[in-house]
């Protein structure tokens, strides 16, 4: 970036974003002097990543002393604390627990959308990351705004098991086993069962029957879309995939924009890919590992004056959580130099 080396600490390295922010350093050759990982570890045991081969650390024998660079990957109720110690020596914070966007904190960034926030946010030196399928919905609206101003967004958010780290992902593996085997199945992570299902809620219950999660994408996407008063619509649903999210969006515009027009928009967005080429349109599959937002199905959405409809997919754990923290500190680190 700048010819320099920094010291950085990845809080929550055993979890499921933790070790793909890990795997992400390595590959964008993230100018790293030196790695601290810290985690819960049983007894207050040393232990390995088995990726990288590097020494994990117990969360209670943390030590922010010298650091650059701070990612919180885990324990969104430590997030305030720990960042309370890392920036008054300078160090950058990056929270993908959203805790610190929350409090108010820390402003919500993704570079393709709102870059300017990342200027703003060098005044403490704390960031956060929307939740994946904010970040698929911005990066994806964002040129449409641009060109014919939106008036009102209605989506249904399909998410992954791995939403609820490990423990997801191991509730679904042992539900689908039990029913396979003719076992009826516990519900201990999902308030029903998943395997084999779709279940309508991400989160608790919240004012006007809609759940966290619903709220959080309605008011992440406007806050990055810098639209405060945009009427937003979501519906989440939890599937029965491991990793990834899409989002069936159909949007209102103020002025006129058809398919063939939003799809040349799309085209040259930054950080997006476009599925033209029949059948046209991506699948979770094809997106794991991918560091874009995908989109496809772009149509007129005939109900309405001016209105359009796409789906939309990204890979939740890596651009939708480590792609995007590791991109805003490689741009607060330059915008800082």
């Amino acid at each position: 970036m700048n010819g320099q080396s920094y010291s950085v600490a990845l809080l929550g390295a055993g979890s499921e974003v933790g070790r793909e922010l890990a795997a992400v350093l390595r590959e964008r050759a993230f100018p790293v002097e030196a790695l601290r990982l810290y985690d819960d570890a049983p007894d207050d045991q040393v232990f390995e990543d088995d990726e990288s081969g590097e020494e994990i650390f117990p969360l209670d024998d943390i030590d922010l002393t010298g650091v650059d660079v701070v990612f919180v990957c885990d324990h969104p109720a430590r997030a305030a604390e720990w960042a309370a110690r890392a920036t008054p020596s300078g160090a950058l914070v990056l929270d993908l627990t959203q805790a610190l966007a929350e409090s108010g904190q820390a402003p919500l960034v993704i570079p393709e959308v709102n870059p300017g926030a990342i200027r703003a946010g060098l005044e403490h030196g704390v960031f956060a990351t929307p939740v994946a399928s904010a970040t698929a919905l911005a990066v994806a609206l964002k040129p449409i705004h641009s060109e014919a101003e939106l008036k009102r967004v209605v989506a249904t958010s399909f998410e992954p098991v791995s939403i609820a780290g490990r423990a997801g992902i191991d509730e679904l593996s042992e539900q689908s086993r039990h029913l396979l085997s003719g076992v009826t199945p516990e519900s201990r992570i999902f308030p029903q069962r998943i395997a084999f299902n779709h279940i309508p809620q991400v989160g608790d219950f919240v004012s006007g029957g809609r759940t966290r999660g619903e709220w959080l994408i309605e008011s992440q996407l406007r806050s990055v879309l810098e639209l405060p008063d945009l009427p937003i619509a979501v519906t989440s649903v939890v599937t029965p995939t491991f990793f990834g999210q899409a989002c069936a969006v159909h949007v209102e515009t103020e002025r006129a924009l058809d398919a063939v027009a939003a799809a040349a928009l799309l085209r040259q967005a930054p950080g997006l890919l476009l599925s033209e080429e029949l059948p046209g349109y991506p699948t979770l599959a094809d997106v794991i590992g991918s560091e874009a937002t995908h989109v496809g199905r772009v149509r007129d959405d005939l109900t309405v004056p001016y209105g359009l409809a796409l789906w939309v997919v990204i890979d939740g754990l890596r651009k939708g959580a480590a792609v995007n923290a590791v991109q805003i500190a490689e741009r607060a680190l330059r915008a800082r130099a």
